[in-house]
Formats: structure tokens, C-alpha cells, sequence
């Protein structure tokens, strides 16, 4: 069968899981990977650059990163063709430079014939770049079906849209995430495909420098009314009624949530706020540091803070709604609650008695999944075979 050439575009917070993904299809395609990097996406779990004022359009990864940083990239991209970074230096995801940035892509994409280009989520920087591709070329990951509670735009529904329409195949990464598609988007006839996240192993390699003598309780992520915040902060007093002397730490910047800061000051030496940007040493950190993970959440349609904590072999306490129960196997390899306080403050207590979450934490596959390494690389090249 003949090699596709594949150009995979992804933007830069959807790179953890990419790094994953590529494992499964890098030896049987001949692929070039390209991240989209814009002002507001310089940092993510696994990249970050203090600038990009000083860049061309499109650099080589290796030449932009530090020789320690790359080195931690370097394993992934083993046997890949080449790995660029495309910049935009506008602050509009629609504006002038976007538009001449999409356009360049275009032209590079018609220039090395690509048989197949991958988008790794639907890009509004880069949709000028639709115009240059020919008809039944594009393949679609999409990892948020629907808008997140208040995160709802026009613009990004718009941008969604025209993706959607011209994909030959769009894949998910949970059963939840296909059937939310399928509900919404009965008259897209694109073929439906379903990956399998793997736990993202890029930060596994950040070894802490050492470890606090009182571990805590871990929520990080950027701060969002669907992560289910409020619910956790709802929960935290009645877990101290049981364990007065447990320790919690939310970690992350807001995304239009504010956080109870009245609540905080309750709590002074049971609460820790760390409102900052969490660079991957950081997170690291913070991850070996707990005991376990809680996610909140009120939506979830798949969660990189989970496979970050699986990867790190630390057990997750989540809400069993959205792609969770997919991935947690309840009482197992971590514990599902119900999207409320009470339920999230039983299950902590469950977790904590008898240090329950430590027994979880033998049943965490850190590693890969070999099944769903076969299950995606069989996914993908079917995929990029029926383009």
C-alpha cells in the first residue's frame, strides 16, 4: 500500500495529547507536523515561548527551543520528517496577519502535495488555509464537540462549521464526544471515528527536585465555570469536618471564573490558591506533590488532566459524567462522584479512608495501552487511506 504524505497541523494546547497520537501513525506515513502558535497560545503544559515578535512565519521547532527542551521533544518526533512552528503575530484570530498567515499554510500545503492534511482541531488563524486544499483532503480531530458552559461563540461556532463541512473523516477521543456530534450535526456526512487518549507522558519525563512533608489534594487546569470550581470549594468544608488537617491546593489561571476569595481566607492553612500560568516544572511539581487529583467538573467531553495524572500515576477523583467513566474504571483506578458537593465530599473521604487512593494508584497504567495504540494506528491509516 502506498505511504500517504501527511502534513498534521495542531495547535499548541492540544499538543500533549498529539505527541500521543503521533506514536501510532509516525512509522507508517510520511508526516510532517506543524504548531500553530498565536499571542495568546505561547504556553501550554508542554510548550512555551516568552515571545514570538522576533520569529519568521515558520520556523524549525529544534531552532526555537532550548537544547535541554528539545532534547525532551526529541523521542517523539523520531522518524517524522520535519516539525515547524507556524507563527501568528496578530492579536485577531481573524485579522490581516491570520488571514496572510492561513494563506501561507495554503500555499505550502499545495507546494508539497500533501495526500492528506490532518488539523488537529479546528483553527480560526489558519481557515484562510481551506481555499488551497483540494476536495476530500482534510482529516478533523475534534476534541470539544460543543461549547463548554460559558465559553459559547459565534465566531468559533462559524470557524467549526467550515471545518466540519469540508472533512472526509472526523475522529473524537470518547464514544461522549461522537454522540454529542451526532446529536448537534445530523446534516455533517463526514465518517465518524473514535481514538483512544493515552496517558500524556511528555511531563513524566520532569523529575521533581523534591517532595513536600504533607501531601495534598490537587485541582489544577485553568480556572473555568464547567470545571466545576465552585462545586469543589462547596465540598472542600464538609471533607474538613472528617480531616481537619487536610491540606488543598487549586492550581491555575482563571478563565472568566473568580474564585470565592472570602472562602480563601476561611480556610488559610487548608486552602492554597496558586493563581499563575503552571509551567510544565511547576505542574510536575505540584503533580508528584499530591495525593491525588480531583476534577470537579460539570462537563467533560475528555480531559487532559486526567491522562496528566495517569501518566504521573497519580489517581483521579472525577465527576461520572461527559468521557470520564470511559477512562475511570470507579473504585479502581480512581473514584466517579456525582456534579455536586456532597457526592465530591464523599467520595474524597471514601479516597482518603484508610489511604485508599494509594491502593488505586497500583492499578494506573502509567505506560501505554498497546490496544489502543493498534486500535488508533488502525483508526488513522483507514482514515488517511479513504482520503
Amino acid at each position: 500500500m502506498t505511504r500517504r504524505r501527511v502534513l498534521y497541523y495542531v495547535h499548541t494546547y492540544f499538543l500533549d495529547s498529539c505527541l500521543e497520537t503521533l506514536q501510532s501513525i509516525k512509522d507508517h506515513v510520511d508526516i510532517d507536523v506543524m504548531i500553530e502558535v498565536s499571542p495568546d497560545s505561547r504556553k501550554s503544559t508542554v510548550f512555551e515561548l516568552s515571545d514570538t515578535t522576533n520569529y519568521n512565519r515558520l520556523e524549525k521547532l529544534e531552532q526555537i527551543l532550548s537544547i535541554e527542551k528539545w532534547a525532551l521533544f526529541q523521542p517523539y518526533f523520531k522518524n517524522i520528517s520535519s516539525v515547524e512552528v507556524l507563527f501568528f503575530k496578530g492579536k485577531s484570530m481573524l485579522g490581516v496577519d491570520s488571514i496572510m498567515g492561513g494563506i501561507h499554510l495554503g500555499r505550502l500545503i499545495r507546494s508539497r502535495k500533501y495526500d492528506v492534511v490532518h488539523f488537529d482541531t479546528a483553527s480560526g488563524r489558519a481557515i484562510s488555509s481551506l481555499f488551497f486544499l483540494k476536495k476530500k483532503q482534510m482529516v478533523l480531530t475534534i476534541h470539544d464537540p460543543v461549547p463548554h458552559v460559558g465559553e459559547e461563540s459565534f465566531i468559533l461556532d462559524l470557524v467549526r462549521f467550515f471545518y466540519k463541512r469540508q472533512a472526509m473523516s472526523i475522529s473524537f477521543y470518547s464514544s461522549y464526544s461522537s454522540g454529542l456530534y451526532k446529536k448537534f450535526n445530523k446534516h455533517i456526512k463526514a465518517n465518524l471515528n473514535q481514538l483512544r487518549l493515552q496517558p500524556y507522558s511528555f511531563i513524566a519525563q520532569i523529575k521533581p527536585s523534591s517532595f513536600p512533608d504533607n501531601p495534598f489534594i490537587l485541582f489544577f487546569g485553568q480556572l473555568s465555570y464547567y470545571k466545576g470550581i465552585d462545586l469543589l470549594l462547596e465540598a472542600i468544608p464538609k471533607v474538613l469536618n472528617d480531616y481537619p488537617n487536610e491540606h488543598f491546593v487549586i492550581a491555575g489561571k482563571s478563565n472568566g471564573f473568580n474564585l470565592d476569595k472570602k472562602f480563601l481566607d476561611q480556610y488559610p492553612h487548608q486552602v492554597t490558591f496558586i493563581d499563575e500560568y503552571l509551567s510544565i516544572e511547576k505542574l510536575s511539581q505540584l503533580i508528584h506533590s499530591s495525593k491525588f487529583v480531583v476534577c470537579p467538573y460539570r462537563e467533560a467531553t475528555q480531559s487532559g488532566v486526567l491522562m496528566t495524572a495517569f501518566a504521573m500515576g497519580k489517581s483521579v477523583l472525577a465527576t461520572k459524567i461527559g468521557a470520564f467513566p470511559e477512562y475511570i474504571s470507579n473504585g479502581i483506578n480512581g473514584m466517579l462522584t456525582n456534579a455536586e458537593p456532597r457526592s465530591i465530599a464523599t467520595g474524597i473521604i471514601s479516597m482518603l479512608h484508610s489511604n485508599q487512593y494509594l491502593e488505586m494508584e497500583k492499578n494506573i497504567a502509567a505506560g501505554y495501552s498497546k490496544s489502543a495504540f493498534i486500535h488508533n494506528t488502525n483508526t488513522l491509516m483507514h482514515a488517511y487511506h479513504a482520503v
